[in-house]
Order: structure tokens, then sequence, then C-alpha cells
């Protein structure tokens, strides 16, 4: 009775497929796109108040630090070609003032980080990542793949000689100013010739989606 069978067949099918169509695929869309709608709210909400929370922290962090956070996430963005969203220019500028860089080697890397992934093709978000964690940690391997091969002693040297210092008893903050300076010389040797031209490689539709994002 449900499927209205009968002794034919053909009107068996026929009775099936207007009562799925009827009925049964509607309903299933309705419920679908409902799921959707509400899946997509949350997740906007979400993103919201993680927006929200990331604001009052930068307020609280620029307080401690006596960094203007929001104003160097902005500068980040500039800097990047507005390739970077504000989340991730935030995230890196948090990590960045945290271990030890300043906001104009934060800079300088955003810049760096636009140039490369242009003549790459690789994602400027992923670079700048990589520029940031591969300074402050000092691990090549994160270097390797933008183009930057960092020989950690080669560049403690070459800072320890341009600076009257010992390269063995060099601070922590001067190792990491060491990388730094190293990371920065193979930037503008390898891709800074490409700065004059580069908004003219820039890629509109990641531009729009990043400004979508914020």
């Amino acid at each position: 009775g449900l499927s209205k069978q009968s002794s034919n067949t053909t009107k068996n099918f026929s009775k099936m497929a207007q009562g799925m169509t009827g009925t049964l695929v509607p309903a299933y869309a309705i419920l679908a796109s409902n799921v959707f709608a509400i899946t997509a709210a949350f997740q906007f909400l979400k993103k919201a108040a993680d927006f929200r929370v990331m604001q009052e922290s930068q307020v609280a962090f620029t307080g401690a630090t006596g960094v203007g956070m929001q104003s160097l996430t902005a500068n980040i963005q500039a800097a990047s070609g507005a390739m970077l969203d504000f989340q991730s220019a935030s995230e890196a500028a948090s990590i960045g003032i945290a271990s030890g860089l300043s906001s104009g080697q934060l800079e300088g890397l955003a810049e760096g980080a636009g140039n490369l992934s242009k003549i790459l093709g690789r994602d400027v978000t992923d670079s700048f990542n990589r520029l940031v964690r591969g300074v402050t940690k000092a691990e090549p391997e994160l270097l390797d793949e933008l183009g930057i091969i960092l020989r950690i002693d080669d560049a403690t040297r070459k800072y320890a000689q341009a600076n009257d210092l010992v390269a063995t008893k060099l601070t922590i903050a001067q190792r990491r100013t060491a990388v730094f300076e190293e990371v920065s010389r193979q930037l503008a040797n390898n891709f800074g010739a490409f700065e004059d031209g580069a908004d003219g490689a820039l890629n509109s539709f990641s531009r729009l989606q990043v400004a979508f994002s914020d």
C-alpha cells in the first residue's frame, strides 16, 4: 500500500518514481538546505566571536608590550600587498613580537613574502608564516621551499664580523637578528628585483577573498 503496488510492473515503477520525486526528494532537499543554513550561521557566529576575542587580546597585548598590535597588523597587511587577511597577519604579529622581532622586521618579512609568493606561485599566508617561524626558530627546513638556504653558522659569523663580536658569544637576541639579516639579504637578492612589477602580478581574486574575509 505504501509503495502503491499493482499487478502492472510498469505502473509500479512509475508510481514509486512519482512518490519519490513528489515527497521524499523534496523533503530531503528542504532538510539539507536547513542544515546547511544552520551550519553556515553557526560558523559565521563562531568566527565573529573569534574575531572579537582576537581584538580584545590585541588590546591586552598592546598594554603588556607597548606595541600597537592593531596598527602593526594593518601595516603587515599593507606590506604584503593586501594579500594577508586580518587573522593571519594578527597571529603572525603576536608570535613575532613575543619571539623578539621588531615591528619593522615583521613588515619586512611580510613584504618579502608577498614578492616571493608572486614569483614562486605560492600562498602568501603560508610563505609569511614560514618566514616568521624560520627566523624566530632558526629552522632552515622551513625556508628551503621558499628558495632561501639558511646556514646558521654562516649567518652568525657574518653578523659577528660586521659588529665586531665573537660569533660563539652571541646572545639569543643577537643570533635571531643574525638569522633575520641573512634571510632579508636573500629575499632582497633573490626577489627584490621583482618588487617594482609586483603590483601587476597580484592575484586580484586572492586580494578580493582577503577583503571579503576581513
